[in-house]
């Protein structure tokens, strides 16, 4: 099923998220040169449960990338900032949402998508209130639901709404802070909410239904929805070697956040200074996707596979963006955005 939706359907800002350009290349490695002084790499975190944070509560940062290199971490609040970042050049390799890579892909930023970080299940989802008599998504029309615009929930409400046939004229959108959506909910001002962990469990908490999932876009628009790591190019063409050695350590932390819990909230919780109940929500809502999956036309695909599910998930997120103004032009070949080489090497 084919999405499309009107420019009044998806309505971004361009101003938020307009980047620069740099050159940049495309070469792989094979492991990190240990020792070879004088390298530096800008790792990007947004200060949660994730493996650039477990790194640095570990102390594992010489470990992977040996001691010759000078590791920065760079926290970020937004997709927007990771892509700003990487135009300056102040941002090398960090894990984001596919829409503002499609932002910066098409306003020329020089980076690209290199592996699948986690595949969005039910981290985002659309709770409703039980009073609301809403039983599905038909049911919305006319309902006030509350969600943060120009985000990956906002995209997949959307998406979500179309395939129930509601357009945005049919549901009440209510831009909302994702800080302010619970006590909005508490004061029943919205009768359905689209967010993320950890706003949802409270929402469930206080009389709250889930109805739908983003992961369930998979099987209701045949949309893969997830977030990546993006790497900046000319920082890969560089210091490949650095680049494969992240992602090998990466999948070593995914395999500890889902086989071994316990000792991830015992190093997270001292570190980040969180209670156990919210790593575990973070941990609850993780699916990694394994190297030898992501080279399955079901998601990135092997070097040089044109239009893999990923590329056809981007391509309807360019679709929606040009429609609303926020980026100018399609992209010609939205495959150039994805580099599946590094994951060949780990598969």
């Amino acid at each position: 099923m084919k999405l499309k939706l009107s420019r009044r359907d998806f309505g971004l800002t361009a101003a938020q998220m307009m980047v620069g350009s740099m050159a940049g290349g495309a070469l792989i490695g094979a492991g990190p040169v240990f020792g070879q002084a004088n390298r530096a790499v800008n790792l990007g975190t947004f200060g949660s449960i994730d493996a650039q944070n477990y790194i640095r509560a570990k102390g594992l940062a010489e470990k992977t990338f040996g001691a010759g290199t000078k590791v920065e971490f760079v926290t970020v609040r937004a997709g927007s900032e990771v892509i700003s970042a990487m135009a300056g050049n102040s941002l090398d390799m960090c894990n984001l949402g596919s829409s503002p890579m499609v932002v910066g892909y098409a306003n020329g930023v020089q980076a690209s998508l290199v592996y699948i970080y986690k595949n969005i299940v039910d981290s985002e989802a659309l709770v409703v209130q039980n009073s609301a008599n809403i039983k599905k998504l038909s049911d919305l029309k006319g309902k006030r639901v509350g969600l943060p615009f120009n985000t990956s929930v906002h995209f997949a409400a959307l998406a979500a709404f179309k395939t129930a046939g509601l357009g945005v004229n049919d549901v009440q959108l209510i831009n909302m802070r994702a800080d302010t959506i619970a006590s909005a909910w508490t004061r029943r001002e919205i009768d359905a909410a689209y967010i993320w962990v950890p706003v949802i469990p409270k929402l469930v908490e206080d009389a709250g239904t889930v109805i739908f999932k983003t992961g369930d876009l998979n099987t209701a628009a045949g949309l893969v929805m997830f977030d990546a790591f993006l790497v900046r190019d000319e920082f890969k063409k560089k210091n490949p070697d650095l680049v494969l050695a992240f992602l090998k350590d990466f999948e070593q932390i995914a395999t500890t956040f889902k086989q071994n819990p316990k000792e991830v909230v015992d190093t997270m919780t001292k570190f980040l200074g969180v209670d156990e109940a919210a790593v575990m929500r973070s941990l609850n809502t993780f699916y990694p996707v394994s190297a030898k999956e992501q080279l399955t036309a079901k998601w990135l695909g092997k070097p040089g596979e044109k239009n893999s599910a990923v590329v056809k998930t981007l391509q309807v997120q360019a679709e929606f963006l040009k429609e609303t103004g926020q980026i100018n032009a399609l992209p010609k070949d939205m495959n150039g955005l994805v580099d599946s080489s590094f994951v060949a090497q780990l598969a």
